[in-house]
């Protein structure tokens, strides 16, 4: 979770998880939450259900350890420890990463080696992705924790849920890296194409990602999309509004995306009125921009808009959301 959000992130727990007893932060972007029985296969079945928004990534604990005083190999023997008492094969991935600054006289590529090297000695096949099973190790300044979870209870396949992204030389925007990481995250059932809307489109950074993707997509904003955008033949730039183009068009879509500078209860009410624009059973993708206060009333209220037209498929605060939460939609109809 970020950092900035983490006592929304608690409030949004603990009013969902009946069970939870203590949230305990131990690093700039994770934290430890005590229930009476809830696993991580439960928490994440309740992230994805109501949905919870602020939880990027989980595992069960099944250690804690003061590096600085115990080392890499103690790590290591808790690692094989646990994957001894819940998990036959010797296949597992290895997940390895840091909250806030630490001060340990080893990085993050040493520790993942060392501990990658001691579960190899003693039988185990290490990988970085690709397992059933993942072992992770979050080293925060006061202490480290492992972890031990099947990979699809932990809400990314990525250690921490980091989704890092490199920038392209094609890139026209920073927004970009919101869908490419929502797209790393969720997979539209969309195969190679179809058709798209993008609202507020300029300068075309996710027009861009949607054309990549194989959409032949409507860009609609009054401003400028970047020329090496509106030269691809899969763009049409619309220039004027989402109100004006949802009054006059009647196209339909299979995919609407929507990443303006709106009040997230506006931008969600835009989205029920694009519906006739959208073909049966079509997809959404909206950014919620709810600033820093009244973070889950103003959720709270945009869920309820929405719901009256779509099924909440997937909603989280991505790592390069910045106070915003992206959701994913798919219509009733």
């Amino acid at each position: 979770m970020a950092a900035d959000s983490i006592g929304n992130a608690k409030e949004e727990i603990f009013r969902s998880v009946e069970d939870a007893v203590e949230m305990r932060r131990i690093g700039a972007e994770c934290a430890i939450v005590e229930t009476r029985y809830s696993t991580a296969e439960d928490l994440s079945d309740i992230v994805n259900r109501v949905p919870l928004v602020f939880p990027r990534h989980v595992t069960n604990v099944v250690a804690e350890f003061d590096p600085s005083d115990s080392g890499l190999a103690d790590v290591a023997d808790a690692v094989d420890s646990a994957i001894r008492e819940q998990h036959r094969s010797p296949e597992v991935s290895l997940q390895v990463w840091q909250s806030g600054k630490t001060v340990y006289e080893f990085n993050r590529r040493e520790a993942w080696d060392e501990a990658a090297r001691v579960l190899g000695d003693r039988g185990f096949q290490v990988s970085r992705t690709g397992a059933e099973y993942a072992v992770s190790v979050c080293y925060t300044p006061k202490t480290a924790v492992v972890g031990f979870n099947r990979v699809a209870d932990s809400l990314s396949s990525w250690p921490g849920g980091e989704v890092r992204l490199s920038r392209p030389p094609e890139q026209v925007s920073r927004a970009e890296f919101k869908l490419e990481e929502l797209f790393k995250e969720y997979d539209l059932p969309f195969g190679d194409g179809g058709t798209a809307l993008d609202y507020g489109a300029a300068p075309g950074g996710w027009t861009r990602i949607l054309a990549e993707r194989g959409f032949r997509t409507t860009a609609v904003d009054p401003g400028d999309l970047d020329p090496t955008v509106l030269k691809r033949p899969d763009v049409v730039h619309e220039r004027t509004t989402a109100g004006n183009y949802l009054r006059s068009s009647d196209r339909r879509f299979d995919l609407i995306v929507n990443d303006m500078k709106m009040s997230p209860d506006r931008s969600s009410q835009l989205m029920i009125d694009s519906i006739p624009l959208l073909k049966r059973h079509g997809m959404g993708i909206v950014t919620l921009k709810t600033g820093s206060r009244g973070v889950l009333a103003q959720l709270d209220a945009s869920f309820a808009i929405l719901r009256r037209g779509f099924t909440i498929e997937f909603a989280r605060q991505l790592r390069h959301n910045r106070n915003e939460v992206t959701a994913v939609l798919r219509s009733l109809d």
